[in-house]
């Protein structure tokens, strides 16, 4: 067995295709407006109509018609459309990642990249029935 040379690069110009900097980018910039994104959700659902519950003018603020209601506005079915989209691919992508360091996986990447995509596809149309059960 020949010894390797240690001043070649740990990855082959294979391996940095498919891992690439695309998906590393987007895993970050997903992360980052997944914590926005959650941050203003929990903002808008749990504390902004709170001044209305304590003044007894509301019962709860998490009620099946308030969520209706609140749903039929534009700003909410960005960000709960948007959170479905990014906590997928968030979710889907890191999968990916860590199928990749998985030798039978990354010798499919292809394959497995199209599974997950076609993974993703199919829940966020089921998440996005889910959501519009609440809206029409």
């Amino acid at each position: 067995m020949k010894p390797r040379d240690m001043s070649a690069p740990l990855m082959s110009r294979q391996e940095k295709i498919i891992t690439g900097f695309w998906p590393w980018f987007l895993q970050r910039v997903s992360g980052f407006l997944l914590i926005f994104l959650v941050g203003v959700h929990i903002w808008m659902t749990h504390f902004s109509g709170l001044g209305d519950v304590v003044r007894g003018h509301q019962e709860e603020l998490v009620l099946f018609e308030i969520v209706k209601q609140r749903l039929a506005q534009g700003l909410f079915i960005f960000i709960d459309f948007s959170l479905l989209a990014l906590v997928l691919y968030h979710g889907l992508n890191g999968m990916r990642n860590i199928l990749l360091e998985w030798g039978p996986a990354a010798r499919h990447a292809a394959g497995m990249t199209a599974g997950l995509w076609l993974l993703g596809v199919g829940t966020f149309i089921y998440g996005a029935w889910a959501l519009l059960a609440f809206i029409l």
